[in-house]
């Protein structure tokens, strides 16, 4: 049988926003479609799994991202490879700021990025915070955002997503964006999880392993994560707009 790797970089610290949701998605997707995962979680000083298939990294505060920031520039080179050969990586919020080109706090420090996603992010004083939804090639993304930064891209073409209703991440001036794609590396500032909530975002990220390892996906079975996704969309499909004020999800 077919097995896939999948890793939770620093959960610990950067995994404040249900970020473990990521992985389980990934896993129960992987599942309906009759293949085996197996997950790690991935601490400071520790090793990535060599046969890594997924690499999932999530939020968390300026703190934290002080905190990884040494161990993760020790690894650029080898996230840069990853990301260079196909691999799939979703970094959600504060780890997706550390891997574009640096951070400018509010308060004028400065923390280098490692580069391997193409844009600068300052943080700024007016916090974003609502539901969104997200046109992508694929499918509308939804979701809700709460962060207080702006992303200015530099590569147009790495855009992934425009704001069909709420904030996004791309600064005031450019389109307003959100997710940023290289191959098969995704950035975003949609919480929640976002993954339980975008099956068909889950899906390019398997499609994306089974191009790289050469094999094809089955279709999935339909489950009751297909279920809980289609309800928690349908309402936030319908309401965005009227709940811009909401410092909670609501669904």
């Amino acid at each position: 049988m077919t097995r896939v790797t999948i890793a939770q970089l620093y959960p610990a610290e950067l995994g404040v926003t249900g970020d473990r949701g990521n992985v389980r998605a990934v896993e129960r997707r992987f599942a309906a479609r009759g293949i085996e995962t197996v997950s790690v979680q991935v601490g400071p000083g520790a090793a990535l799994p060599d046969d890594l298939d997924v690499l999932v990294i999530g939020n968390g505060p300026l703190s934290a991202l002080r905190g990884v920031h040494d161990d993760l520039t020790a690894r650029a080179d080898a996230l840069e490879a990853f990301v260079a050969d196909g691999g799939a990586l979703l970094s959600v919020g504060g780890s997706a700021e550390l891997l574009g080109e640096g951070v400018e706090a509010a308060d004028g420090e400065n923390l280098s990025g490692i580069g391997i996603l193409p844009y600068r992010v300052a943080r700024v004083r007016d916090r974003r915070v609502g539901y969104i939804i997200v046109e992508t090639p694929e499918s509308d993304v939804v979701g809700f955002e709460d962060h207080a930064s702006e992303w200015t891209l530099t590569d147009a073409d790495a855009a992934y997503g425009f704001v069909r209703e709420g904030h996004g991440s791309f600064a005031r001036g450019e389109r307003r964006g959100e997710f940023v794609r290289r191959g098969n590396a995704f950035a975003s500032n949609i919480q929640g999880p976002v993954l339980p909530l975008n099956p068909a975002l889950t899906d390019v990220l398997i499609d994306a392993v089974g191009e790289r390892r050469g094999f094809a996906p089955a279709p999935a079975i339909r489950s009751d994560l297909d279920e809980y996704a289609e309800a928690a969309r349908t309402r936030i499909l319908m309401r965005p707009t009227r709940d811009k004020g909401f410092k909670t999800i609501k669904v």
